[in-house]
């Protein structure tokens, strides 16, 4: 699309809204250009959990930072997995459907179970110190399986949102020799969509520093069209919200299994929960850092708009009043944006976002949900360090751009073009399933900074080729190679599964 017919698409409709004189808008962002290309290859294969339709729950992809090369990949079915960065099928390390802790994925098979795992910094480092043999996970529950920290505005609740903390004896182990296990903090979830997403540490905080040890979790705003219980800017809920918290239990047989750093942005104002360090998010499922320290968050939007946001202490990224750089009505029964004025400073605005159009032209009607977003700092493709690369989950296509182009505004994004084996490919024609053909892609990245594209529909990881150098393509180029590759590649990959 041209554009001229964006410009067209974007000419605000009169309306009566609640939103003063603002108006709907229409296809808000211009089409992705093309940029690079650039060589993946295959890496292994998540076993499959099911024979139909998406083949594997994988999340993502955790790197270990203790020497070993280890990759751990959750499973929303319940499994843990670990390979290499050597490569080789990744292998059960944890199964918590075995660990009579009432795990459950029942509520929605697609957005609870198992959904991200994060190791205590000291992990398989130094034995003398704190956290040597500690990780820690995010599940759910059937809800009311324990006592929530957190209720969830909703009678019934839909499930409960656990973080546990898992003890083994080796820390070095192919497999989890539990020790003992730990319930840190639960939250009863009003519905069954938008809640756990990742939880990690700060890679960049150093031993003694007010960052080291604190964990951060995610959670979507609780479910639901335009978050009807307003969860996202309500600080007395952990919906909506990146939570930092102390995970270290503070009494011993007491009952408190967690603490609240003192110098997290909300502690002591009334009307707030000091666990809360930001909020005013749709569904920020996935999120990374940089290795300055610096949090990318990668919120799903709702009918128009993903984005990037750069993670601050108290900041509140606007939603439900805001999607995007566009402003929402505050009726509920709405789900336009508008064109709308300055935000005032209440909000703190994405670096980088697109439009559910550009999917739509993939003919994926209006899915879209940004897969995951990280910056690129590995050595295997030059022309990317320091880009943010982002992948949209349904359609399997790449985005990336430079942080530094976010001045006044977010970024410009360009497509991720990719090769394999010298021609032209897609994710989508290689690894979609179902009718619409989704490719349910995930990212990852390990210890080096190596970024790596998980998919569900066949649970095929891919990664920058170490022949990858990127050069400038165009369209014709991939429309020329795509057929071909497609096919060809595909009945390779049957031959290898088969044999």
């Amino acid at each position: 699309m041209g554009i001229r017919r964006f410009r067209l698409a974007t000419l605000l409709l009169a309306c009566a809204t609640g939103v003063g004189e603002a108006a709907v808008v229409v296809n808000p962002i211009p089409p992705i250009q093309p940029g690079l290309s650039v060589g993946i290859e295959k890496f292994t294969n998540v076993p499959a959990s099911q024979l139909n339709l998406a083949r594997t729950g994988a999340q993502g992809l955790k790197a270990v930072d203790d020497g070993s090369g280890r990759l751990f990949i959750p499973d929303s079915r319940g499994v843990l997995y670990v390979t290499t960065t050597a490569g080789g099928t990744p292998t059960p390390y944890l199964d918590l459907r075995a660990q009579n802790i009432g795990f459950s994925n029942a509520a929605d098979p697609t957005q609870t179970g198992l959904m991200s795992v994060a190791f205590h910094p000291n992990f398989g480092k130094d034995p003398q110190k704190p956290g040597y043999n500690i990780f820690y996970t995010i599940d759910t529950t059937a809800a009311g399986a324990g006592q929530s920290d957190w209720p969830s505005g909703a009678s019934p609740a839909s499930h409960d949102d656990v973080v546990r903390e898992w003890t083994v004896a080796d820390p070095t182990a192919s497999t989890a020799q539990i020790l003992s296990q730990r319930e840190v903090m639960r939250a009863a979830q009003p519905e069954r969509d938008h809640g756990p997403g990742t939880i990690a540490f700060n890679p960049a905080a150093t031993e003694g520093s007010a960052d080291y040890g604190k964990l951060y979790i995610g959670l979507g705003d609780g479910g639901g069209v335009n978050d009807p219980l307003n969860n996202a800017q309500n600080l007395q809920t952990p919906f909506g919200k990146i939570l930092r918290i102390d995970p270290t239990d503070p009494d011993g047989a007491g009952p408190l299994s967690y603490g609240t750093p003192a110098d997290n942005p909300l502690v002591g104002d009334v009307g707030a929960r000091g666990e809360v360090w930001a909020y005013g998010l749709r569904n920020p499922q996935h999120f990374s850092w940089d290795e300055s320290g610096r949090m990318i968050i990668a919120d799903i939007g709702q009918e128009q708009i993903d984005e990037v946001n750069i993670g601050m202490a108290g900041a509140n990224y606007g939603w439900p009043l805001r999607e995007g750089t566009f402003a929402h009505s505050p009726d509920k029964g709405d789900t336009n944006i508008y064109d709308s004025p300055a935000n005032g400073g209440l909000y703190v605005d994405p670096i980088g976002q697109y439009d559910h159009e550009e999917i739509q032209r993939d003919g994926l009607s209006r899915l879209a949900s940004i897969g995951g977003a990280f910056v690129y700092e590995g050595d295997l493709v030059p022309a990317l360090d320091g880009m943010i690369l982002l992948s949209d989950l349904v359609s399997g296509r790449l985005f990336y751009f430079d942080p530094a182009d976010a001045i006044g505004g977010p970024a410009m994004l360009r497509e991720l073009l990719l090769t394999m084996d010298g021609l032209a490919v897609t994710l989508r024609d290689l690894e979609g399933y179902g009718g619409q053909r989704r490719v349910d892609l995930r990212l990852g990245v390990d210890a080096d900074g190596e970024i790596y594209m998980i998919t569900k529909g066949d649970g095929a990881i891919y990664r920058f080729a170490a022949n990858g150098v990127p050069e400038p393509a165009t369209w014709l180029s991939m429309i020329l190679g795509l057929g071909l590759a497609g096919a060809a590649l595909r009945r390779r990959q049957r031959r290898v599964r088969l044999a």
